[in-house]
């Protein structure tokens, strides 16, 4: 008898488990922020640990900067470093991100002017 509570017992806890690791990928969400002449959109953006960020080319050559900060030179301080290559295709993703490290984040287009002019983002 003591053997099938046991068993009975791995069972429970294996399916706790399975239902804590399953409710944790579920609940990740996909935002997207457009990205085109001198903005994105939305520049400010809320998220939960693990989600993802995809940003999208409305149109003009762009890229995503999470790295230093185009108008200062400096660090963005952000707790992990992100970037993407510029891209002048419309329609396409610039760049995916998940977040996995919790903190404030600070970005900008460092393509030319671009952040002077006000393509600046947060999460």
């Amino acid at each position: 008898m003591f053997v099938l509570k046991l068993s009975y017992m791995k069972k429970i806890l294996f399916l706790v488990s399975l239902v804590s690791v399953l409710s944790n990928s579920v609940s990740q969400t996909t935002h997207t922020v457009n990205s085109g002449s001198y903005y994105y959109n939305p520049s400010s953006l809320s998220i939960n640990l693990g989600d993802s960020v995809i940003w999208i080319n409305d149109g003009g050559f762009h890229d995503v900067n999470g790295d230093t900060n185009s108008i200062t030179g400096t660090s963005f301080g952000n707790p992990e470093s992100f970037s993407s290559s510029p891209t002048n295709s419309v329609g396409v993703t610039i760049y995916t991100h998940q977040f996995d490290i919790s903190g404030e984040y600070l970005y900008d287009c460092s393509v030319g002017s671009h952040a002077v002019q006000g393509m600046v983002g947060s999460i």
